[in-house]
């Protein structure tokens, strides 16, 4: 204190306190008088005070002085204490957490945690116990046995991981040289210490700094450890510093070698070594896994910009997997994904990539390509190949595929990019009608963030109050009266307008908002049938669709039977339409369910007859009481026998048919002509609202003779 920051004159002051001077110039004070006391223990130094002006020190003062360097002496005897204190107990805290994360590998590696956890686990202490920049795990590629394979990290940026993701053994650097001398080795910028040893080669070893942690960044000390398995070394641990100060001692080269042999029992008790080629390959189908499929996607696309080509990425997605998932077992669902897995692999070229990304989803990457054609030929023949039968247990099982393309060009910026524009086309695809395929084009982007909007407004829906039930009457051919009304869901969007369900119900059905809104228009429409019908003798019929998610849900017998009562709408007046595809597997749960609806009295109708893809038998098998003939077959009523022939079928079966889309009065007498009973369609009326409804149900003076609604033959009659 009292000089110029950076100016103390400290050979003036060594020189007086030598030779015992009682004056000393100090700048800015002129000639001042000099007191000096020594601290006399562990020969620390001098206490020195300079006073300017004419008067030097007192007895007193001195004595003063000696006391200060006293209490000095005390302080700096206290400080080096506390500091001797704090490093034992940072020794004993190490050595405390290295036996936690020790005692936490070792519970990972003997509850057979999943390989990839226990290394993780493992590089993760050792960053702990080893704070540097980058600690990395590196073992031998089990199909290339001269390159190394990064499986685990900790101070690796996800991009500089993708790059070193495989790397050459040869050009290795540091690691190569673990695993060649099968002994630690460290490189740092000054010297080598622990096993690495010194001289020529130790500092040939610390100037090259070829090893692949440096290519991360700027690298100036690296030490690796060998890890083994059965006594041979199949990897290293890596640790390296970007400090220019940082050189490992051996108490670091101790701890990278305990998290080394933890490495080694993980691979060796738990096969951690035969499992990562697992990693890199589906275990069920073969093919290529995610990770190993979006390395070689950045491969083929940096080779296509080197040579002037093109990649396409396919993503292939199976329709209606889990209904047969669900119908014949997870084995038969496995079964299944092999089987599409092998054709996959057969419509691709030698140089091309298949993958299995996850549950149903496949990938390929096509590399050599000029233009979009050759993809589209490949999607083409992916879907006809799937398309063929699959014989599983002696049952066939059928499926198709949904196939987005996407080629480099798009905008897309990577691997990430390109599979996430294939994954847009291939949910266009299926909004068109799954079993086919679709290029990704920019605009997608565009309608992929408008659908988004959409669905966040469509969960706000039903709270909102703008869901609106519209009702299409059903009228019994021969008499021309209203026997029953269908219910049309709508959605009242509050910018757009008016929805039909074509544009919402698809959307609902992917998001499974279909449940809630399903289970609204239900409840919504027995309440509605229900006033209807207490100003009527011969009450309407209702009927309501119902989604194929809808079906497959356990409880459904509940909701029906729940939903009428409390709308006081009896069940025998209640017809739940089902899409003829829901009978494509025949599942035994599937038919538990109808048989409990059946029981409740509730009718069951199979809507777009004749445009699905099972057959007749299900006719006989499950209760079906309405056969709803599709409105292709009534388009199509003069110019071909098709629609009559299925009316008289359903007449023999002892089922009530039931025509859909009737528009002319041609179309009304040759199905009144061919025994269809009953009809809808814009001849008779659109769909209204319920206001414009009402004025169509005339009611009857009298009930029918059977008693029961006017839509259904006798119950004794029914199948």
């Amino acid at each position: 204190v009292g000089f110029a920051e950076g100016r103390v004159p400290t050979a003036v002051l060594v020189e007086a306190i030598v030779n015992h001077r009682p004056l000393i110039r100090v700048p800015g004070a002129g000639l001042c008088h000099l007191a000096t006391a020594p601290l006399n223990r562990h020969d620390q130094g001098y206490f020195i005070v300079a006073r300017s002006g004419a008067e030097g020190f007192s007895a007193d003062e001195f004595g003063l002085l000696r006391g200060m360097a006293r209490a000095l002496e005390l302080t700096l005897e206290t400080i080096r204490t506390m500091a001797a204190q704090r490093e034992l107990l940072a020794s004993l805290q190490q050595r405390q957490l290295l036996l936690e994360q020790i005692s936490d590998i070792q519970r990972a590696i003997t509850r057979r945690a999943p390989h990839q956890e226990v290394l993780d686990s493992i590089t993760l202490g050792a960053s702990r116990l080893l704070p540097d920049d980058v600690i990395a795990l590196w073992m031998r590629d089990p199909d290339d046995p001269g390159s190394l394979l990064l499986v685990s990290s900790r101070g690796l940026s996800e991009e500089t991981v993708r790059r070193l993701w495989r790397i050459p053994l040869a050009s290795s650097g540091t690691l190569g040289e673990a695993l060649s001398r099968n002994r630690i080795v460290v490189a740092s910028p000054a010297f080598l210490v622990g096993e690495a040893g010194g001289g020529e080669a130790g500092r040939a070893e610390a100037g090259r700094a070829e090893d692949s942690a440096t290519e991360a960044g700027e690298i100036v000390s690296v030490m690796a450890a060998p890890v083994h398995e059965g006594g041979v070394a199949v990897g290293c641990l890596e640790v390296a510093s970007r400090r220019a100060d940082r050189v490992f001692l051996d108490a670091d080269c101790d701890i990278l070698r305990v998290f080394s042999e933890q490495v080694s029992l993980a691979v060796t008790d738990a096969r951690t070594h035969e499992a990562m080629r697992e990693a890199f390959h589906d275990p069920l189908t073969g093919l290529a896994s995610r990770r190993l499929f979006t390395d070689q996607l950045e491969h083929a696309i940096a080779a296509a910009a080197r040579d002037g080509t093109r990649v396409a990425v396919l993503f292939v997605d199976l329709d209606s997997f889990k209904i047969v998932n669900d119908s014949l077992g997870h084995s038969a669902g496995d079964q299944l994904l092999i089987g599409v897995a092998k054709r996959l692999s057969s419509c691709i070229r030698e140089g091309d990539v298949a993958a299995r990304l996850g549950g149903d989803e496949f990938a390929v990457v096509l590399v050599d390509l000029a233009d979009e054609k050759p993809a589209v030929l490949v999607a083409e023949r992916i879907i006809e190949a799937v398309r063929r039968p699959f014989v599983i247990d002696g049952k066939e099982a059928f499926v198709d595929v949904s196939v987005g393309i996407s080629l480099d060009g798009w905008g897309s910026t990577g691997g990430d990019s390109l599979l996430c524009n294939a994954d847009l086309a291939m949910y266009q695809a299926k909004r068109k009608g799954k079993g086919r395929y679709e290029v990704f084009r920019p605009a997608l982007r565009e309608a992929f963030a408008r659908r988004l909007d959409l669905e966040a407004d469509l969960r706000h829906a039903i709270e909102r109050d703008e869901l609106v039930l519209h009702y299409q009457p059903i009228y019994d051919l021969k008499l021309e009266e209203v026997t029953g009304v269908e219910a049309l869901l709508r959605w009242q969007h509050p910018q757009r307008g008016l929805l039909p369900p074509a544009e919402f119900i698809p959307l609902a059905e992917e998001s499974g908002l279909i449940i809630p809104l399903e289970a609204w228009a239900l409840a919504t429409a027995c309440s509605q049938a229900s006033r209807w019908n207490q100003a009527r003798a011969a009450p309407l019929t209702l009927n309501v669709n119902l989604s194929v998610r809808q079906v497959q849900r356990p409880d459904l017998a509940e909701l029906v039977a729940r939903t009428p009562l409390t709308s006081g709408l009896p069940p025998d007046q209640l017809v739940l339409e089902i899409t003829e595809s829901l009978f494509l597997q025949g599942t035994d749960a599937i038919r538990d369910r109808l048989r409990q609806l059946e029981d409740l009295r509730v009718r069951l109708a199979v809507d777009d007859f004749g445009t699905g893809y099972s057959s007749l038998s299900y006719l006989s098998l499950l209760p079906i009481h309405i056969i709803k003939i599709d409105k292709s077959f009534v388009d199509n009523m003069m110019n071909g026998p098709l629609a009559l022939a299925i009316i008289q079928l359903v007449r023999t079966l002892g089922l009530v048919t039931l025509a859909e889309g009737i528009e002319s009065v041609d179309q009304l007498e040759a199905l009144r002509d061919a025994g269809c009973q009953f009809g809808q369609g814009f001849l008779f009326s659109k769909p209204l609202a319920p206001a414009e409804v009402e004025p169509l149900l005339t009611p009857r003076e009298t009930p029918l003779a059977t008693g029961i609604s006017p839509c259904w033959p006798a119950a004794s009659a029914l199948p």
